[in-house]
C-alpha cells in the first residue's frame, strides 16, 4: 500500500538560470540523505526536519531583508506554532508568546538577525525538552537555564556583546551553511552527520514538515492553521534557500488552478490533497525537464501520469483537478472521484502518519526471553507482524513455531548455522486516538482486539524461553474462536488465566496501542511480515523461508560486540523491500514461491479516510472461570481477498515535541 516516497523537492542547477555557487543548491550525491526511509517520521525525524527548515531558511536570506522577505520569514517561524503536531505546537506557541521573542522576531531586518532568532528559539526548545543538554554552541559556554521559559527574560539577544554574537553566528553558519563547498568524505548515514543541508536534505526536510503537519491536523483546522499552509507555500516562492529550485517553483506556482485550490483549502483532507498535488507538480516538473529519470509520482502504485501534474497543462490533457466529481463520477482532469480521493488520502496517511501519533515511545519489545548470548555467539533478530485473527498469520506461525527457541539452528548448502534468537511479536491495527488516550480498532473486529490484548499480556508475563508462544500457538489453531479458547490455551501453556485477564484489563490497551504504533512506524502494511536482522523484509512465508533466515545468519547476524560497533556507526534504517520469493501487496504469487506451503499475506483492512468503519463483530460476554469478551459473530476476509489499509482521519493528536 505504502509507496516509497523518494521524490525530492528540488533539482540540480540549470544552465543559464541562477548560479549555484557553493550554496545549498549543491548536492552531496548519493551518500548522506535526510531520512531516506519510506516510514512515517518519528518525533526525532520530524524535529530535525523542522529545524532544518527554520535554520536553513534563515541562513540563506539576503544580507538585508526587504519587507516581503521579512514578512515571509516571520510566517514560516510563526507557522510552526500553528501546524506542528501536538505538544510541540503548544511548546512553540509558548515560546512565540514570550515578550523578548515577540520583539526580536518583529525586529528581524538582516540575515544575522534571523539566524540568531532561530538559534535562540532552538535553544529554548532544547532547554524545555532536554534541560541537561548544553546550549548550542557548547563552546559559547551559555548555561541552558538562560533559555528556560521560567527565566524572567530568556537570554535577550540584545544582551550579547559583539564577540559572543560573532562566535554564535560562526557556529550556526558552520552547522547550517555550505560555505566551504561540498563534503567529500565517504559517509553512510545523513541523520548521524549534522552536516549543513544540501538541496536533497532541504527538500526532504520541507516535505517531511509539510506532509507530516498536514496528516495530524484536526478534521476542521482553524483559520490560522489553513492560512499557515498557504503562507508556507508563499514563503517557498519568495525565500526558499536554493535559488535555482526557487526559480523552478516560480514557473508554476501562480497557475490559476493551483491558486484556486490553495484558496479553497478549508478541511484537513483539502490541505492534505493540495500538499500532495503540489509535491507531484514539483516532481512532474523535474521529470519533464529530464532531471529525475527514476522519480515516480506518489502514490507509486497508482501509476499516475506526469501529464496530470504538468503546469501549465498540456493542451490535450488537462491538469488534475481536486474538485470532487459530482454524482459519484469517475476521476477526470476536471474532478477527483471520492474513491480515488480516499485512496490518495489513505496513502498519504500511511506514508506520513503513525498510528496513535508520534508522542509515544515507539518501542515494542517483550521482557528478556533468553539468557544473554555468548561473547562470540551470533544473534538472529526476527520481528514478526501479525493480527490475532488473521488466518494466514496463524498458518505462518504454526510452520515456524517449533523453531522459536533461544538457540536457533538451521542448515543451508550443507552447512549448519546457529544463533541466539531474539524473536519479537508485534500486532498490526488502527489507533484513531492517541498513545496516551487510545481508540483502538482491530482489523477483524472487537474480538480480535480482545485476543491481541491477551496475547501481548502473555508475551509480557511469560516471556522466558518463549513460553507465550505456546499460548499463541494454541489460540491460532482456530482463529475463528479467538479469544474463546483463552482459558484452555492458558492452561495448556502453564499460565495463570487470572494474570492474563488482569493484564488485559489494566495494561492490554497500552500494550496493543504501543504495538500498533510501532508496526505503523516500521511501515508494515501486510500481515504476516517478517523482518530479519532489522533489514531483510519478507511478506508472507515463502517455501524457502528457512533458507532465507539461515542465509541472514550467515551474512548479516553479528555478535554482541559487532552489534555495538554497528550501532555506534550506523543509524536506524527501514527494512529492505520484500525478497522476490515473498508475496507482494497485490496478493499475487511470485513464480519462485510455493503455492502449497506459502500462506498468502493479508493486507490489513483500514478505516476509510472519511471515517467509515469496516464491518465488525458484535460482542458478547462469555464466562469460563473468568469473564472474557468474545465475538458472537465472526466475520473473516476470504483468503483471496486483499484489502488495503485505509486509515481514518484523526484530529487533535497530542504528538511529538520539537526534538532537535
Amino acid at each position: 500500500m505504502v509507496g516509497v516516497l523518494r521524490t525530492l523537492l528540488f533539482l540540480a542547477p540549470l544552465a543559464g538560470v541562477l548560479g549555484c555557487g557553493k550554496g545549498v543548491c549543491n548536492d552531496y550525491g548519493h551518500e548522506p540523505r535526510f531520512d531516506e526511509s519510506s516510514r512515517p517520521p518519528s518525533a526525532t525525524v520530524l524535529g530535525r526536519a523542522t529545524w532544518t527548515v527554520l535554520h536553513t531558511t534563515a541562513a540563506y536570506l539576503p544580507d538585508t531583508l526587504n519587507e516581503v522577505q521579512a514578512e515571509k520569514f516571520g510566517d514560516v517561524v510563526r507557522g510552526v506554532a500553528n501546524i506542528y503536531p501536538g505538544d510541540g505546537r503548544d511548546l512553540f506557541m509558548s515560546i512565540l508568546k514570550e515578550s523578548t521573542i515577540v520583539d526580536e522576531l518583529k525586529g528581524v531586518k538582516t540575515v544575522k538577525d534571523a539566524q540568531l532568532v532561530v538559534w535562540k528559539m532552538h535553544n529554548m526548545v532544547s532547554a524545555a525538552v532536554h534541560p541537561s543538554r548544553a546550549a548550542f554552541p557548547a563552546s559559547a559556554g551559555i548555561p541552558t537555564s538562560r533559555f528556560s521559559l521560567d527565566a524572567p527574560a530568556p537570554f535577550p539577544l540584545s544582551s550579547m556583546d559583539a564577540i559572543t554574537k560573532q562566535h554564535i553566528l560562526n557556529g550556526v553558519t558552520k552547522r547550517w551553511v555550505l560555505t566551504g563547498g561540498l563534503e567529500v568524505d565517504h559517509l553512510s548515514k545523513r541523520d548521524q552527520l549534522n552536516l549543513p543541508p544540501d538541496r536533497t536534505m532541504l527538500g526532504r526536510a520541507y516535505w517531511t514538515y509539510i506532509h507530516t503537519s498536514s496528516v495530524y491536523l484536526p478534521h476542521t483546522p482553524s483559520v490560522a492553521q489553513v492560512e499557515s499552509f498557504k503562507q508556507l507555500f508563499d514563503a517557498i516562492y519568495e525565500i526558499f534557500p536554493c535559488p535555482v529550485c526557487r526559480g523552478h517553483f516560480r514557473k508554476f506556482y501562480h497557475d490559476e488552478k493551483l491558486q484556486k485550490e490553495l484558496g479553497q483549502m478549508k478541511s484537513k483532507h483539502g490541505i492534505m490533497l493540495v500538499c500532495w498535488k503540489m509535491h507531484n507538480v514539483v516532481s512532474a516538473d523535474g521529470i519533464h525537464r529530464g532531471e529525475w529519470d527514476t522519480t515516480k509520482l506518489f502514490p507509486h502504485e497508482a501509476h499516475l501520469h506526469t501529464s496530470s501534474f504538468v503546469v501549465p497543462s498540456d493542451e490535450d490533457k488537462g491538469q488534475m483537478s481536486l474538485n470532487p466529481c459530482p454524482d459519484k463520477g469517475n476521476t477526470t482532469h476536471t474532478c477527483l472521484s471520492s474513491d480515488d480521493g480516499f485512496e490518495v488520502l489513505s496513502d498519504i496517511q500511511g506514508r506520513w502518519q503513525i498510528e496513535g501519533g508520534i508522542d509515544q515511545p515507539l518501542v515494542d519489545r517483550s521482557p528478556e526471553q533468553c539468557e544473554p548470548p555468548g561473547e562470540n555467539q551470533k544473534i538472529l533478530k526476527m520481528d514478526v507482524y501479525v493480527m490475532a485473527k488473521c488466518p494466514w498469520c496463524a498458518k505462518s506461525m504454526e510452520k515456524i513455531a517449533d523453531t522459536i527457541k533461544c538457540d536457533y539452528s538451521c542448515e543451508i548448502d550443507g552447512e549448519t548455522y546457529e544463533a541466539r534468537l531474539d524473536f519479537q511479536l508485534h500486532m498490526v491495527g488502527l489507533n484513531n486516538g492517541t498513545y496516551a488516550d487510545p481508540w483502538l480498532r482491530a482489523i477483524h473486529g472487537p474480538s480480535e482486539l480482545v485476543g491481541e490484548r491477551l496475547e501481548l499480556c502473555a508475551r509480557e508475563h511469560y516471556p522466558r524461553e518463549y513460553q507465550y508462544m505456546r499460548f499463541i500457538r494454541c489460540m491460532d489453531k482456530n482463529v475463528t474462536t479467538v479469544p474463546l479458547e483463552a482459558p484452555e490455551c492458558a492452561h495448556k501453556a502453564g499460565m495463570d488465566l487470572d494474570v492474563l485477564v488482569a493484564c488485559a484489563n489494566l495494561d492490554g490497551e497500552r500494550l496493543v496501542a504501543g504495538s500498533y504504533g510501532y508496526a505503523s512506524w516500521m511501515g508494515i502494511d501486510i500481515t504476516p511480515t517478517f523482518v530479519i536482522n532489522d533489514h531483510h523484509k519478507v511478506s508472507g512465508l515463502p517455501k524457502n523461508f528457512s533458507d532465507v533466515v539461515c542465509d541472514q545468519i550467515r551474512t548479516t547476524s553479528k555478535t554482541p560486540a559487532q552489534l555495538q560497533i554497528a550501532k555506534a556507526t550506523e543509524g536506524p534504517t527501514a527494512p529492505s523491500s520484500p525478497e522476490p520469493s515473498s508475496h507482494e501487496s497485490s496478493g499475487t504469487q511470485d513464480s519462485s514461491s510455493s503455492e502449497e506451503s506459502s500462506p498468502e499475506p493479508s493486507v490489513p483492512g483500514k478505516l476509510t479516510a472519511d471515517g467509515r468503519k469496516l464491518q465488525e463483530e458484535d460482542l458478547s460476554a462469555v464466562e469460563k472461570g473468568t469473564v472474557l469478551c468474545a465475538a458472537a459473530l465472526v466475520l473473516f476476509l476470504p483468503f483471496w481477498m486483499v484489502l488495503k489499509i485505509r486509515r481514518a482521519s484523526r484530529g487533535g493528536e497530542r504528538t511529538a515535541l520539537l526534538h532537535s
